[in-house]
């Protein structure tokens, strides 16, 4: 239909519009598709045919959070007063858009290197990330750096272009990749990390969205063959870095894209598992779609909400304490879920801020044997 559409075989009609607008683009149909069709190229094809033909109109919602994330200082800004506003009345225009918020950042202090790193790796910092997650990325590096890997976050990246590129805007996400390619050039031996399941995705698909920039084309794929998820590098060293739980029953919601796109759910599941004294409980559902999905909860909030009740009922049954995530839209969906279900939005933990925690736990706990063997 899209190609039919594209060859003015066909008008762009409500039909159309339908099939591609509820679509989640949670690549999980590439997954299963025998003959490897790369069905996000044809969705994001045809977004961007309906809104250069039908003018779809946008809500303010979506206007705010595609012009914000560009500007992620602004972005933390808007966070911070929204917050302050979930409890006031609301005008129906932004109801959806502070419903979101909320979320009280963990105090993760950066720790020094103590030991000569091994490794490094670029962090990619992310706009939604740096703005309303930054705890996340700091325990993360602090992760990284108790496993001797340094960080190092280069000047001038940006939003990495997932949000437009899934709306439609094509080009606009074509010139943020173009921006954060030239940011991480100059360390190109380097592999390049993040904290959110989406970012990677995106970062990891440069190459193939600039594809046909002769000027752009080889140093996308250079650059997104360097890309992981920071889950996975920490992995790689996890061994040596103690993790110690508290008798706690974790769960994990699973981003669609790492798992779909970056082929690491596992990576988040072996170090899950590998936590002493917690107990993780998989479940069918981990890797499915919680109805986040970029900003189709807002587009489709109805939709959105029967994905996510599906979800919540079957964690009620599995009574977790901790629902763990790696992505920024999964955490404020999930946050939502368990506010509905018993008010308990803490429970939702990105995996980092779990992690990290377990690590000071570890460490805590090695301090006082190690003060007890001397008294």
């Amino acid at each position: 239909m899209v190609e039919a559409a594209i060859r003015e075989e066909i008008e762009v009609g409500p039909g159309l519009e339908e099939s591609l607008t509820y679509c989640l683009d949670c690549r999980a149909c590439e997954m299963a598709c025998p003959s490897g069709v790369r069905y996000h190229r044809v969705l994001e094809t045809g977004r961007n045919l309906l809104r250069e033909k039908r003018k779809r109109p946008v809500s303010f919602a979506v206007k705010q959070i595609l012009f914000l994330v560009k500007r992620p200082s602004r972005l933390r800004r808007a966070i911070q007063i929204a917050s302050r506003l979930q409890h006031v009345l609301q005008p129906r225009a932004v109801k959806s858009l502070i419903s979101l918020l909320g979320y009280k950042e963990h105090d993760i202090d950066s720790l020094p290197m103590t030991k000569t790193p091994k490794d490094s790796v670029q962090f990619f910092e992310g706009c939604v990330m740096s703005a309303q997650f930054a705890d996340v990325n700091q325990a993360a590096k602090n992760l990284l750096m108790r496993g001797q890997i340094a960080t190092i976050s280069p000047p001038g990246q940006g939003c990495c272009g997932a949000l437009h590129l899934h709306s439609g805007h094509i080009e606009e996400a074509k010139a943020m990749a173009r921006s954060n390619i030239r940011a991480f050039e100059y360390a190109s031996e380097s592999l390049i990390v993040n904290t959110a399941g989406g970012c990677g995705a995106m970062l990891m698909e440069y190459g193939e969205l600039l594809d046909g920039d002769l000027q752009w084309a080889d140093r996308a794929r250079l650059f997104s063959k360097r890309v992981r998820d920071w889950a996975t590098v920490f992995k790689d060293v996890s061994l040596q870095v103690p993790l110690e739980g508290t008798g706690r029953r974790v769960v994990l919601q699973n981003s669609c894209h790492l798992v779909n796109v970056e082929h690491a759910g596992e990576d988040a599941v072996a170090l899950l598992k590998a936590v002493d004294g917690d107990t993780f409980i998989a479940y069918p559902e981990q890797d499915r779609c919680c109805g986040s999905a970029g900003v189709y909860n807002i587009e489709h909030p109805q939709w959105a909400s029967r994905i996510l009740d599906s979800k919540m009922k079957r964690l009620e049954d599995l009574s977790p304490d901790v629902v763990v995530v790696n992505n920024p839209g999964c955490h404020l969906q999930m946050r939502q879920g368990m506010q509905r279900q018993n008010g308990n939005t803490e429970a939702v933990q990105h995996i980092a801020i779990y992690l990290e925690q377990t690590a000071q736990q570890a460490e805590k706990h090695a301090q006082r044997e190690e003060l007890h063997a001397k008294t």
